[in-house]
């Protein structure tokens, strides 16, 4: 089950900002416990791979004064049953308060204000994936992650390289790392023009089976459309992605470019995913047709 918290780490841009809430402190809880496993990009390994993290621990002094012992615990046992005991709705109702819901309490908020989850790959202990948060009130921000976002997923553009060009994969590369910076509205600007010259390169393998003129007097959305076969159907489909692009360069906030910029990368890589496979194909098929012409020519 998706984690929100997780999937805040591994998609939000720096600064952005993740509300914690009474409805997703259970998420909260099980990743500070070092439950939650990611998928991501190991750059040691130089390929995918699964991280757990480590329990995030805080430590306390106990006993009479003048005579205290430092005492370690788990900081996601300790949110949780504050949340059972104080802090929950239920608990608030038993005992009558107005209190508003809180998701710690004043000892352990020195611990939490700023925290790094550390993440370490499952293949090799010494390769890590390290976020820093910063969280106030009742709010976290993501200030900080290495390797950095860019870091991450240029070597996935490895995986296109036969496809994308390599203006658009310089592009693209400009686009992600624009995003890891923070920058919303500025990414957009690289990733319409690569929409649009992918649109041409798929319309340049249509060729004459979808009309010239039609195609150049249409509006975006209907050139996607006239292109079915050439494009995912996923895009077929949904025909919006050239309009939030051109949306985000002109109104969007920034908050809402960086929101959406995994969703509009990811249909840049629909594209690209849908001509490698075929390109794949079409080269196995060539090297299955070339082996079974030697095999038959020496057997004459």
């Amino acid at each position: 089950m998706e984690n929100i918290f997780a999937t805040f780490l591994q998609t939000a841009g720096l600064y952005d900002s993740k509300e914690i809430c009474e409805d997703n402190i259970a998420d909260l809880i099980e990743l500070l416990k070092g439950n939650v496993k990611i998928s991501a990009y190991c750059k040691e390994c130089k390929q995918e791979r699964v991280f757990h993290m480590k329990p995030i621990e805080y430590y306390f002094e106990t006993g009479p004064e003048g005579d205290e012992e430092i005492r370690c615990a788990s900081l996601g046992e300790e949110i949780e049953s504050l949340q059972n005991m104080i802090f929950s709705t239920k608990a608030r109702q038993e005992k009558s308060s107005a209190e508003e819901w809180k998701w710690i309490n004043w000892q352990i908020a020195d611990t939490t204000r700023l925290m790094k989850l550390e993440y370490i790959c499952s293949m090799d202990e010494k390769h890590h994936l390290d976020y820093i948060i910063l969280t106030t009130d009742n709010s976290m921000m993501k200030i900080g992650q290495y390797p950095s976002i860019a870091d991450m997923t240029f070597p996935e553009l490895d995986a296109y390289k036969h496809v994308i060009s390599k203006q658009d994969r310089k592009e693209l590369g400009t686009a992600i790392g624009l995003f890891a910076s923070g920058i919303g509205a500025g990414s957009y600007v690289y990733l319409r023009r690569i929409l649009e010259r992918l649109i041409y390169q798929a319309k340049a393998t249509a060729g004459d089976k979808v009309n010239d003129e039609e195609f150049e007097q249409a509006r975006v959305a209907e050139r996607i459309k006239m292109l079915q076969g050439y494009l995912p159907e996923i895009l077929i489909k949904n025909t919006t992605i050239y309009g939030i692009l051109s949306k985000g360069i002109h109104e969007l906030s920034e908050e809402e470019c960086k929101k959406y910029f995994p969703v509009v990368k990811e249909c840049i890589y629909q594209i690209l995913g849908m001509w490698e496979s075929e390109r794949r194909k079409k080269a196995d098929e060539d090297a299955l047709s070339k082996a079974l012409s030697s095999i038959s020519s020496s057997i004459k």
